[in-house]
Order: C-alpha cells, then sequence, then structure tokens
C-alpha cells in the first residue's frame, strides 16, 4: 500500500472516481454541541448543530451525482445524522445509512470501553489522544501499531463501491493516519469535522491511503470542538 502525506480534497476525489478508482472516504462527523463533562457516553445522543447539518450536506454537494455510493455511520447520532445530511448534499438522499459499530466504540483502537471513559476524564480528552499517538499505546487502549492494520484491512474490505463514505469520530481518524505515518498531530492541527482519510483503490490493483478534507481552501478555517 501507498501511503500518501500530501492532503486531498473532493475535487481530488472526484478525479480518482473518474479515473476508475474506488474510494472509501473515512471522515469525522460534523459540528456537534459540546459533551457535557462526566458523560461517559462521549455523547452518544448529541445531534448536529444548525450549522453542523449545513456544513455535512455542503460537503455531500462537493461530490454531488455519485449514485454508486453506500453510508456507513458509527452508531452515534451525531454520525448518523452526518452520513444522512452528507447522503442529501450528494443527491443520495433514498440510500439507507448503515449503522457499523467498528467505526464507533468496538473499533479496533480501543479495549476496555468500560474503563476507558473516566482514564480519559481523568487525564483530559486530548492530552489522552496525543499521548496515546505520540507513543503508541495507552492504557484501555490497543497499541497503535497493532490495531492500524486491522483497521486498515477492514476499510480495504468495505472499499467495493464507487464511493464508500464512512462517518467516525476523530481518534480513529487520528490514529489510522498516525498509525500509517501519514500525518502527525498536535492539538493546534487535530483532526476537523468532515476531515478524514481516503483510501483508494485503482484499477492497477494499488492502493493508496492519504489525509483528505471537503476544501483545501476551508482547511484553516474548518472549526474544532472537543
Amino acid at each position: 500500500m501507498n501511503i500518501l502525506t500530501e492532503t486531498i480534497d473532493f475535487k481530488k476525489v472526484r478525479q480518482f472516481i473518474a479515473e476508475g478508482c474506488k474510494v472509501s472516504l473515512m471522515i469525522r462527523h460534523s459540528e456537534r454541541p459540546p459533551i457535557v463533562p462526566g458523560d461517559t457516553t462521549f455523547g452518544h445522543s448529541l445531534a448536529l448543530t444548525p450549522r453542523g447539518e449545513a456544513m455535512a450536506r455542503e460537503a455531500g454537494q462537493l461530490l454531488y451525482g455519485h449514485r454508486d455510493a453506500c453510508f456507513l455511520s458509527s452508531p452515534m447520532r451525531r454520525c448518523q445524522l452526518t452520513a444522512k445530511m452528507f447522503a442529501e448534499g450528494m443527491g443520495c438522499a433514498g440510500v439507507p445509512v448503515l449503522e457499523e459499530p467498528i467505526l464507533g466504540l468496538k473499533n479496533f483502537y480501543y479495549d476496555d470501553i468500560e474503563k476507558l471513559p473516566a482514564e480519559m476524564m481523568r487525564r483530559g480528552y486530548i492530552h489522552y489522544m496525543l499521548d496515546y499517538l505520540r507513543t503508541g499505546s495507552a492504557l484501555y487502549s490497543h497499541d497503535v501499531a497493532v490495531a492500524t492494520p486491522k483497521m486498515v484491512e477492514w476499510l480495504k474490505a468495505k472499499t467495493t463501491q464507487q464511493l464508500t463514505v464512512l462517518v467516525s469520530h476523530d481518534i480513529f481518524i487520528a490514529a489510522l493516519l498516525a498509525g500509517v505515518k501519514a500525518k502527525s498531530y498536535t492539538a493546534g492541527n487535530w483532526v476537523g469535522y468532515l476531515q478524514g482519510a481516503a483510501l483508494v483503490a485503482t484499477p492497477q490493483h494499488q492502493w493508496l491511503l492519504m489525509p483528505c478534507v471537503p476544501s483545501l481552501e476551508d482547511l484553516q478555517s474548518m472549526p474544532f470542538h472537543q
């Protein structure tokens, strides 16, 4: 697999598809209200802000017209709503959003989900995540080096249509890209809303993996809230 460190945008995704590639686009959900301190469900029932709904539709519009598409989502409500709005923006309002636990708390990176929330709260969410990426290991999580190949193989298995949109969470996208050494993260360049990774299967049977955002022009202005 070829790992690319250059960030692409949805214009490049359209180009890949036009060239006969299949693309899996794994993105963070759109803007949500703040998670209440002490919420051990990580805001499971949180919806999107009105701005977040608009952002998801606008991002989907950048890929309008691609009908050979499927949409997978973390079970968390904000991810399911993001996938729904994204599909509407693409003109795929009738395509169902499929719930996928691997994109949520049953992913390859978390280990003991019963104990993990308290540990994150004790250390601070962003501090826990940055230390995890920096050292490759953290209490109640699987080692990045062990989990990342599993995540990559799972994404490859899901890359069956022209476009597969997978809506997940910041830590899993960051762990994936950091794990393959496509990107490094700090508190200042954390995964923004609707940002993520693109896995591309070429007609020559090659695999490409790289960071991806809706628009390179808007990269600096995309909001981020913990």
